[in-house]
C-alpha cells in the first residue's frame, strides 16, 4: 500500500502540503529500498505514515506530524502553529529479557530523586537525560546509546525503552534520521 494524500483541493497549493508530500515521498522511497511496506496519509496540516522493514530483523516505524491552528490559514508559518512531530522506531532484541531500561529527558525533581533511587543515573553523553535500569547491563544497550548519541546531544530523543525484549525509540524531530536508523537496523 502507498502513502496517499487526503488533502482538500485548497490545500494543494500550500507550501506546507509540498513539504509534507516530500517528507512522505522520501519515507516511502527509503522503506522501498529496504524491501519494506508502507501506508499512510498526508495533507497540508499533517501526516501519519507507517513503515515495516523485515530484514535483517523486523522494525516498525511511525512518523507523525499534527498541526493545531485555530485560523486554518495555510499560509501561516510553522512557528505560529502548534506542532506535534514524532517518530517511533520499534523492534525486538532477543536475549535481553533480563533487562529493563528506560532513558528519558530529565525533569526538575530528578536531581532530588537521584539521591534516593539507585536505579536512576544521568546519561554519560549529556546531563539532559536520565537512565533507569533494572537487571543486567547488556552490550547492545551501549551500542544503541552510541548510535543515538547525536540525537541525545541535539535533544531530539524523547525516550528509549528496552522492556521484555522490545526496543522502542521515540523522537521529537522533523527529520527522518535514516543515517542513524541504518546503523540500528544491523544490531
Amino acid at each position: 500500500m502507498k502513502i496517499k494524500s487526503n488533502a482538500l483541493p485548497i490545500e494543494l497549493s500550500s507550501p506546507f502540503y509540498d513539504k509534507n508530500k516530500t517528507f512522505c515521498s522520501t519515507f516511502e522511497h527509503y522503506i522501498a529500498s529496504k524491501n519494506g511496506k508502507v501506508k499512510g496519509i498526508y495533507n497540508a496540516y499533517s501526516y501519519l505514515v507507517y513503515g515495516k522493514i523485515i530484514n535483517p530483523k523486523p522494525w516498525n516505524l511511525i512518523y507523525k506530524k499534527s498541526t493545531f491552528t485555530s485560523t486554518g490559514n495555510l499560509l501561516l508559518s510553522s512557528e505560529s502553529q502548534s506542532l506535534l512531530v514524532l517518530a517511533e522506531w520499534k523492534t525486538e532484541l532477543k536475549g535481553t529479557y533480563t533487562s529493563e531500561v528506560k532513558i528519558r529527558k530529565r525533569k526538575r525533581l530528578d536531581s532530588f530523586i537521584l539521591h534516593f533511587n539507585k536505579s536512576l543515573s544521568i546519561l554519560d553523553i549529556t546531563d539532559k537525560y536520565i537512565i533507569y535500569s533494572k537487571g543486567e547491563s547488556i552490550r547492545v544497550l551501549k551500542s544503541i546509546i552510541e548510535i543515538l548519541k547525536p540525537l541525545f546531544v541535539s535533544g531530539e530523543i524523547y525516550k528509549v525503552e528496552l522492556i521484555n525484549e522490545k526496543l522502542n525509540i521515540e523522537l521529537r524531530s522533523k527529520q527522518h534520521h535514516f543515517d542513524i536508523l541504518d546503523k540500528l537496523l544491523v544490531l
